[in-house]
């Protein structure tokens, strides 16, 4: 029986901001001040850090592969890093306010990023040169775009009344 006690506690240097736990239960990624670390989860020790070029407030590793994050903080802007070298390999851009939270989805084609701004984006993943368009799990990417823009246009269609309670636009109109 789980006594839900603490197991282990890993220190840093400045407050944590994000902490995930990957798919395969290999690592614990975390995000405090302008740094991004990935901690073994069995054994607790620090495997690697990357230093970031902001502040940064939530990170988050790629689940089907694992070789590349995402971190999102007071920039505005969604970087895709190489898990390995650190090496920035992308970067979306289009929030108005730092991003807060991001998440991959589990077949990792796509994630999810939230910001300051009010708006929740989705962007699609990034491939890189040694990854294929299909996997046998989730399909073709070209699946993962329509999936993507459903997505978003149920998103673009939900607004927050000003009372705070959610609802379509035309309700929110009436407000």
């Amino acid at each position: 029986m789980r006594s839900g006690k603490i197991v282990q506690t890993l220190g840093t240097k400045l407050p944590v901001t994000s902490a995930e736990v990957s798919e395969d239960g290999r690592y614990i990624t975390t995000a405090d001040g302008s740094t991004v670390r990935f901690w073994d989860a069995n054994h607790f020790g620090l495997v690697k850090s990357h230093s970031m070029p902001c502040n940064i407030e939530s990170a988050s590793l790629e689940p089907k592969h694992g070789n590349k994050f995402i971190a999102g903080g007071e920039d505005m802007w969604v970087h895709v890093f190489d898990f390995t070298t650190g090496e920035e390999i992308g970067c979306n851009k289009g929030h108005h306010g730092p991003v807060h939270c991001l998440r991959f989805s589990p077949g990792g084609e796509s994630y999810a990023s939230g910001s300051e701004d009010g708006t929740i984006r989705i962007w699609q993943t990034p491939l890189n040169h040694n990854e294929h368009d299909t996997s046998p799990a989730n399909g073709p990417t070209d699946n993962v775009k329509v999936a993507a823009d459903v997505v978003t246009q149920k998103i673009e269609g939900f607004h927050l009344a000003k009372e705070g309670k959610a609802g379509d636009k035309e309700k929110a109109a009436d407000v």
